[in-house]
């Protein structure tokens, strides 16, 4: 089973994108602080845990920011399917990261929606976390954005983005291409990586997408990776992947800096080890 958090987040506030981990037997929540920049098994620090507790009753965990304060907020969604984050208290500190009780922001959205996939992104590059995800029995992908936490009205209702393949599951939203736009990246049902290229036409004056998007496959061969999720390693703005192996290796592909439709598969570096011994974990985000 492939858990997909979307992306990573700076705990400490220092604009580096640390790791977040879930170790399932036990419960803890544990981060890998980055070190600020990409050097191998050097890349991220000794873990620190910041909360217990977190067994598979939490059935899905991400880091985010929603608050806009540009530290790491944790976002819960449990087995009653309600969604609550626990905020950042001011950095990474252990077990004082984390406020005790959780904000309750949502849940099901009524009895006849539900999404299958869920997974978190600036899709308005205003520094609050947005929530996207696939709805479930369709191909349609959905955004939630976030209007300031304030409880069960922090997203606002969703709104269509994308449809996708049979099979795919989309995982990350990011500006891959340098346009200046979000694109959508989902894991297709061939252990591809997949980029719908949303602005490919640009945008009208209302900032909507021209025409259809365009499908560019991005990597190959992903069908082993555990979990997939997208962060800056580099520093450089553009977005990198981190993918987690069966055997606990922990994989960092980092964005080249450019994007040419013709050569889409340019567009990250050769694999780099950046972590080992990470098998205890069934997520990183």
């Amino acid at each position: 089973m492939r858990i997909y958090a979307g992306n990573c987040g700076s705990f400490n506030g220092d604009g580096r994108r640390d790791v977040l981990a879930r170790d399932p037997a036990r419960g803890d929540l544990v981060v890998f602080p980055h070190s600020g920049q990409l050097a191998g098994t050097d890349t991220f620090g000794a873990p620190v845990l910041i909360r217990t507790g977190m067994d598979m009753y939490h059935r899905w965990i991400g880091a985010g920011d929603f608050t806009g304060d540009g530290r790491a907020d944790v976002l819960v969604n449990t087995g009653d399917d309600q969604v609550r984050v626990y905020l950042n208290q001011g950095g990474l500190d252990g077990l004082h990261t984390l406020a005790e009780e959780g904000i309750h922001i949502g849940g099901k959205l009524s009895p006849d929606i539900s999404y299958d996939t869920i997974a978190l992104a600036d899709i308005t590059g205003d520094g609050r976390t947005d929530c996207f995800g696939r709805l479930e029995g369709t191909n349609e992908v959905h955004t939630m954005i976030n209007q300031g936490l304030d409880g069960l009205n922090t997203f606002a209702p969703p709104k269509h983005l994308a449809t996708i393949g049979d099979g795919e599951v989309p995982f990350g939203i990011a500006d891959v291409t340098g346009d200046g736009h979000p694109d959508l990246l989902v894991e297709a049902s061939d252990d591809e990586l997949v980029i719908y290229h949303l602005f490919a036409e640009g945008a009208d004056a209302d900032g909507n997408p021209v025409g259809p998007p365009r499908r560019h496959v991005l990597s190959r061969g992903w069908a082993g990776m555990l979990t997939i999720t997208l962060t800056d390693l580099t520093g450089d703005g553009h977005p990198d992947l981190l993918g987690l192996a069966p055997d606990g290796t922990l994989f960092a592909f980092a964005h080249r800096g450019g994007f040419d439709p013709a050569r889409p598969l340019d567009t990250y570096a050769a694999p780099v080890v950046v972590g080992t011994g990470f098998d205890e974990y069934n997520m990183i985000g």
